[in-house]
């Protein structure tokens, strides 16, 4: 007689779809219900159909790795992961209930996120049209879950599709204001249409420069370790695609860039020159995002990818007091430079960095003029330094601190 089976619980984990592909997907009852209406739902050709096939797709993605390219850790829970699939948030842990050296997926939780990002408290992607009549930056009224070209920029290496990526304290109106204005360095004729991945965050922008400045522009909070996921995946969605993109990150939203661009490297991800970055204002080490850009094949012609303002936080941050930059160059001269060339090269890269490097951050200018007894140098910095950390200052594209100065007190001014 053979042995009865113990009754098992509707609400007991067990494998869903097909165990024999990559790892087993354990679920209980009403997850396993869940995942089975919405199979048969992405078989229809409609909206909802659509949204079915993400998560589909999101959850068969799991069986060949455990930690796909839209996958992170849970902030402050160590055994749990995350991953992102469209307008859905997948929870789940790694464990072994088929007793051999194959881990397999438990999924915990299934979130429907749209909702939470048309409330703007989850990143996104937003497209913002700029108004010339009324000199006005505005957003759609719902955001967007894929990046889609558009006519105005189809993504061709003529026209690429023009995308930031915002600091902290922002609201979504502000940030599109702020980074419409970087994308276009300022220049008024140059506004125009452009898509905006809003990082939303609990925290003012004093809090982003503390932990920029901390840590020397090598973290960021668990709102920019998420949205860096997220990131990752739209970059990777546009190679996939073979579009021509440039993103534009501000602030803090260097940081989020970086780290994106970091976990595309380590995957080995070859861009193959069709995307680009620029920096303004960026509180994330410059170093760390030059290696990136190069180990990814990105587009590297511009010399001048960034811009940055002599603030605390970019001063530490994204300069690290000046290394950054002397690092790169050393990058430059040793990986990336024919060996006859190199005397000839590191010279003129040496005369770069006196001119472009520490000397146009103001740090050997004060080292000189301390030298020399000038207290004037120690006070231009300072004072630049003060202007460019004031709340506000630089949520416009600079040319020079004095004029950064003059727009903080005219938005002073009017805010009064």
């Amino acid at each position: 007689m053979g042995q009865m089976q113990p009754l098992q619980s509707t609400n007991a984990l067990q494998a869903w779809g097909n165990t024999g592909n990559g790892r087993a997907i354990f679920a209980n009852g009403a997850h396993r219900q869940l995942l089975d209406q919405v199979l048969q739902l992405s078989r229809k050709p409609s909206s909802e159909g659509f949204y079915a096939q993400q998560l589909i797709r999101g959850v068969n993605s799991l069986r060949a790795s455990a930690a796909p390219l839209n996958s992170m850790l849970k902030p402050r829970h160590p055994t749990r992961r995350l991953l992102v699939a469209g307008h859905f948030e997948i929870e789940y842990e790694l464990n072994n209930y088929y007793g051999d050296c194959q881990t397999d997926i438990e999924i915990v939780d299934i979130r429907f996120i749209g909702r939470e990002a048309e409330a703007r408290k989850r990143p996104a992607l937003w497209r913002v049209k700029y108004d010339a009549e009324i000199d006005e930056w505005k957003t759609d009224r719902l955001p967007r879950y894929n990046l889609q070209p558009t006519k105005a920029q189809p993504g061709s290496k003529d026209k690429p599709i023009k995308i930031g990526i915002n600091g902290n304290g922002q609201r979504l109106e502000e940030a599109a204001e702020t980074l419409g204005d970087h994308i276009a360095r300022g220049n008024k004729d140059k506004y125009g249409d452009y898509q905006l991945f809003y990082v939303p965050s609990s925290s003012g922008a004093p809090a982003g420069d503390w932990v920029a400045i901390r840590s020397l522009g090598l973290q960021g909070t668990d709102e920019q370790r998420l949205a860096s996921r997220l990131l990752a995946l739209h970059m990777y969605e546009a190679h996939r695609q073979k579009l021509h993109v440039e993103w534009t990150a501000h602030s803090h939203g260097s940081w989020v860039l970086t780290e994106a661009m970091r976990q595309l490297a380590q995957r080995k991800i070859d861009l193959q020159q069709r995307q680009k970055i620029f920096f303004s204002d960026a509180t994330a080490s410059h170093l760390v995002a030059d290696r990136s850009r190069h180990a990814l094949n990105m587009d590297t012609s511009d010399s001048s990818w960034h811009n940055t303002a002599p603030g605390v936080a970019q001063m530490i941050g994204g300069l690290q007091l000046g290394t950054a930059p002397a690092r790169s160059l050393v990058d430059d001269l040793r990986h990336r430079t024919d060996k006859n060339e190199r005397l000839e090269v590191g010279l003129g890269l040496a005369w770069d960095f006196l001119n472009r490097g520490m000397f146009a951050y103001g740090v050997a200018s004060v080292i000189i003029g301390a030298a020399a007894g000038i207290p004037t140098s120690l006070a231009m910095l300072g004072a630049g330094v003060a202007i460019a950390s004031l709340p506000g200052a630089k949520s416009k594209y600079y040319t020079n601190p004095g004029r950064q100065l003059g727009a903080w007190l005219s938005r002073f001014r009017r805010n009064r």
